[in-house]
């Protein structure tokens, strides 16, 4: 069952992307601050290069750097997030037209976590997903966001600010709160109410209901006061009507699952202190007109403009649809490896990454990667068939193949050296393969098949290892005869590629090491952190404040106004709160069962050092850095059936690089024995295979049964049990 943690991609047939993508990628470096860096091909001159779009809310940070590489400009930019990226929108924007270009966009979070999406040509923004690690992991900050998610809304809808207009004009702060109160008091029971029946009103009926509570309070301004008669009724019904809608124009986040409905009752609390504030902020007015009355011509004037306005607002609610703010819709279609346009979800699983030149007889493919760098010759036999004494009209019998595979390796194996860091390398053949080339991509005969010389191709692949990331790399072809007269090579790393053609002249490609980020994986042992509970530092003074203001309100001192600002201070400490927060760490937790969100972070933890692990050629080096996350008998079966899996390598001879590991979904946590737990888990594992000039994408889902024990202080695979096993691309 542990075969589940082992990703093996095999080369599968897809359309072919010519164009290199854009890559923006944003690394959290302290909490919620982020570089961002984005890779932009050169065929943008520097003025017309894309620019990647944040959230309004961040702030750059020092100067941008803009680095001039071989085949693409590298920017970099640090910036302060304050509500971080989680559930927020970023995208890309071209500042002249879009060259048919793909984006490719990785948000990497201090926890772990690693979310890749790809824009295709013509879309522009992606919605990152709510990283959900439970509400009490960010207990502040969640409240925050509930609570301004209110107030922004108020001012979403025209209806809202008609709302608080009619309520202004019937009546003075006194008779103000009161309607604001029934109002906020109705809009959560109607969200408990929503929350347990499992429904709600649509959007249109909801806000319309709001409509029609500010027609008809601003027509009782057309009365005398004496006479104004049901002004609570209509706020209550205003109120219900509104308050049953919520829940489909508020989506809560995944923070909140499971209680919902508290995310609505928290904007019902922001949209309660926007609605007193301007209230009180209107009586304050109204106290400076103190001793004149309201002509009735005025009176009547912005009685018509509220209810004019409020009907307005009803008519362009019924023919517009509204729908939530873009905050509130996430993505939950998203990538975790950069995708095109010819698999099932609509963009190919792979792409090339050399220049088409299906007509030259020798291509060459260089690809740096981690712990090697690998050449591969693609060779036409028909254009060397004389110098290997073949007929070109002829055809190859099987049992003849492996003597021409022999031949073609000593004929190329001399022609070309690769140069590490200044230092000539040894090479080691890894294999020698008849293969089909077509718009999908090199691929190896999945059996052997009689040849015809004149259509047949061969690929040798060379492998240089190397213990570290190299700074520099020189293929260099020493012999330019005949058909290799001029020799197409490619030089490709993780993030870029370039080509150029070789001649007796010009006869080498360099490869520097320009990378924004060292593609040698890193493995980190997951802690067990300590439950702690955040005190918002700030807050405390303004609940305190709070409280003195209800105490004083019950207690009859201007009753309408401290209750008012009671609730208007209570609603900014909650803003506040995550400024200056500070996290007092509880009697250890050990033995207590972590909730669905908090094992969801331990796994997006502990999944991807299994598969990093397997990156480093070492037996030792592979092994120790597995005993990192994998203990008991687990880790041996692990390491042996992956020992055994790499004869059943990718059949190009390239190893799968894995580029994200996302863990979307955790169903339940129980507890298990020595104070660990067990999860039932869904991952996605994706990654990418480069080989002969095209990068392929293979993306595999896997659902299982996982069991975490402590072992010194921190999360260890004890066992896995495999339910479901699913290639997606």
């Amino acid at each position: 069952m542990c075969a589940a943690l082992l990703l093996l991609f095999v080369a599968g047939q897809a359309a072919a992307d010519i164009v290199q993508p854009v890559n923006v990628q944003a690394k959290e470096q302290e909490p919620n601050t982020f570089l961002v860096q984005w890779q932009v091909p050169k065929l943008y001159p520097v003025q017309a290069m894309p620019e990647p779009v944040l959230p309004d809310s961040c702030r750059s940070r020092g100067e941008r750097v803009l680095q001039d590489q071989p085949a693409a400009w590298m920017n970099r930019q640090v910036y302060r997030c304050p509500d971080g990226l989680a559930g927020h929108r970023i995208g890309i924007q071209y500042r002249l037209v879009n060259a048919g270009q793909t984006t490719v966009m990785r948000v990497d979070f201090l926890s772990g976590e690693q979310l890749v999406h790809l824009l295709p040509e013509g879309e522009m923004w992606w919605d990152v997903p709510e990283i959900d690690a439970g509400l009490f992991a960010k207990l502040w900050p969640n409240v925050r966001r509930a609570v301004m998610q209110g107030v922004r809304h108020f001012f979403y809808a025209w209806v809202h600010i008609a709302f608080w207009l009619a309520i202004c004009l019937v009546g003075r702060v006194g008779t103000s709160v009161r309607l604001v109160t029934v109002f906020s008091a109705a809009q959560i029971v109607a969200v408990v109410l929503s929350s347990v029946l499992g429904s709600g009103l649509p959007i249109v009926l909801a806000e319309g209901g709001v409509a029609i509570g500010a027609v008809l309070l601003a027509g009782e301004a057309f009365r005398p006061v004496g006479e104004r008669r049901q002004l609570t009724g209509i706020a209550i019904v205003s109120g219900l009507l509104h308050g049953l809608g919520l829940g489909g124009m508020l989506t809560a986040p995944p923070s909140f699952a499971g209680i919902e409905w508290l995310y609505s009752v928290l904007a019902v609390l922001g949209m309660d202190a926007v609605l007193l504030t301007l209230a009180l902020a209107a009586a304050w007015l109204g106290q400076l007109v103190a001793g004149r009355s309201w002509s009735p011509v005025l009176g009547r004037a912005l009685g018509l403009a509220v209810g004019g306005t409020a009907v307005a607002a009803a008519l362009v609610l019924l023919f517009s649809n509204p729908v939530a703010p873009a905050e509130a819709g996430l993505d939950t279609s998203r990538l975790p490896v950069a995708t095109g346009a010819g698999s099932a979800a609509g963009m190919p699983a792979s792409r090339r990454v050399a220049q088409q030149t299906s007509q030259s007889g020798v291509q060459s493919f260089l690809a740096v990667e981690p712990f090697e760098i690998r050449h591969e010759v693609l060779v036409r036999l028909r254009d060397v068939a004389e110098e290997m004494d073949l007929d070109a009209r002829g055809i190859l019998e099987i049992d003849d193949q492996a003597d021409i595979k022999q031949r073609l390796q000593g004929m190329v194996l001399p022609l070309a050296t690769v140069s590490i860091d200044a230092e000539t390398a040894s090479p080691i053949v890894d294999r020698v393969d008849f293969l089909t080339v077509g718009t999908q991509g090199v691929l190896p005969r999945p059996e052997p098949v009689a040849e015809v010389v004149d259509e047949a191709f061969i690929g040798v692949t060379v492998v240089y290892l190397t213990p570290r990331t190299p700074e520099a790399v020189t293929l260099r072809w020493e012999s330019f005869d005949g058909v290799m007269s001029e020799i197409p090579a490619t030089v490709s790393d993780p993030e870029f590629s370039q080509t150029m053609t070789l001649t007796a002249e010009a006869p080498e490609i360099e490869w520097q090491n320009n990378l924004s980020e060292d593609p040698i994986p890193v493995v980190n042992a997951v802690a067990i952190e300590p439950m702690e509970l955040p005190v918002p530092l700030i807050s405390i003074p303004l609940l305190v404040v709070s409280i003195v203001l209800l105490v004083a309100a019950i207690r009859g001192n201007r009753s309408a106004v401290n209750f008012a600002l009671a609730r208007v201070v209570l609603a900014i400490g909650l803003i506040v709160a995550p400024i200056g927060e500070m996290a007092v760490a509880l009697p250890s937790s050990l033995g207590s069962v972590p909730s669905t969100g908090e094992a969801r972070r331990i796994l997006a933890g502990v999944l991807p050092n299994v598969y990093r692990a397997f990156e480093f050629r070492e037996e030792s080096d592979a092994y120790d850095r597995l005993a990192v996350s994998v203990t008991g008998d687990t880790l041996s079966e692990i390491y042996l059936e992956h020992r055994r899996s790499l004869e059943m390598e990718e059949r190009g001879g390239a190893r799968a690089r894995v580029e994200t590991v996302e863990v979307p979904e955790v169903r339940q946590v129980s507890p298990a024995g020595n104070g660990g737990f067990v999860a039932d888990a869904v991952w996605v594992v994706g990654g990418t295979v480069t080989h002969f000039g095209h990068r392929h994408f293979r993306q595999n889902r896997y659902d299982a049964r996982v069991s975490l024990v402590p072992v010194d202080n921190t999360w260890k695979i004890h066992t896995i049990e495999l339910f479901d096993e699913e290639r997606i691309r």
